[in-house]
C-alpha cells in the first residue's frame, strides 16, 4: 500500500520485461510465483491420504510455502518504497532488505523449478545471481573465472555450461 503518489511511479514499479537482477523484482512478480507454488504443493498434499502423518506434513508445507510467499511480497513492497524514495544505496536496513529479497526469491524459485514441466510454470522464474549490474561487475572482477564456478570459463565449456568436448 502506498500512502503517496509521485509522477512516473508506474514506470519505476513496472515489472522488468526480463528478470536479470534481483533489484528488478517488484510486488507484481510475487503473486504469480506464490499462487503457483501454493497450488502445486496443494496438489501434493491432496494426494496424501487424509488423517496420515504424510498429509499433515504436506499441509504444513503448503502453509510454510504460502507464508514465505507473503513474506517475499512484503519485502518487495518495502523495496519498492526504497526505489521511490531513491534510497536503494543506503547502508543498513535497506541493504538487508535488498539481500533478503534476492535470497528469498531464489529459495522460492528453487521450489518452483521442481515443477518446471507444469504448463503454468513461467520461464521468468529463475535464480537471480546478482542484485544489479554493479554487483555483477564487482563479483566478476574480484573473482574472475571463479565467479561462475568455472562453468563458463572451463576449457571446452559452452555458454550454456555444457562440455563442448576436447579442445585441440
Amino acid at each position: 500500500m502506498r500512502y503517496y503518489d509521485h509522477p512516473g511511479d508506474e514506470e519505476k514499479l513496472a515489472p522488468a520485461a526480463i528478470l536479470e537482477f534481483s533489484d528488478d523484482l517488484r510486488v507484481a512478480d510475487m503473486a504469480p510465483l506464490h499462487d503457483f507454488l501454493v497450488a502445486r504443493f496443494g496438489e501434493v498434499a491432496a494426494r496424501q491420504p487424509e488423517g496420515t502423518e504424510a498429509r499433515w506434513a504436506a499441509d504444513c508445507l503448503v502453509e510454510v510455502v504460502a507464508a514465505a510467499g507473503r513474506d517475499l511480497c512484503d519485502l518487495a513492497s518495502t523495496w519498492e518504497l526504497e526505489i521511490l524514495e531513491g534510497d536503494i544505496h543506503e547502508p543498513g536496513l535497506v541493504q538487508h532488505v535488498r539481500n533478503c529479497l534476492q535470497r528469498d526469491w531464489d529459495r522460492l524459485v528453487e521450489l518452483a523449478l521442481r515443477f518446471a514441466d507444469h504448463p503454468d510454470y513461467l520461464p521468468r522464474w529463475r535464480l537471480l545471481r546478482y542484485c544489479c549490474v554493479e554487483h555483477a561487475e564487482f563479483v566478476e572482477t574480484a573473482m574472475g573465472d571463479a565467479a561462475d564456478a568455472g562453468i563458463l570459463h572451463a576449457p571446452g565449456a559452452t555458454a550454456n555450461g555444457e562440455d563442448a568436448g576436447p579442445t585441440a
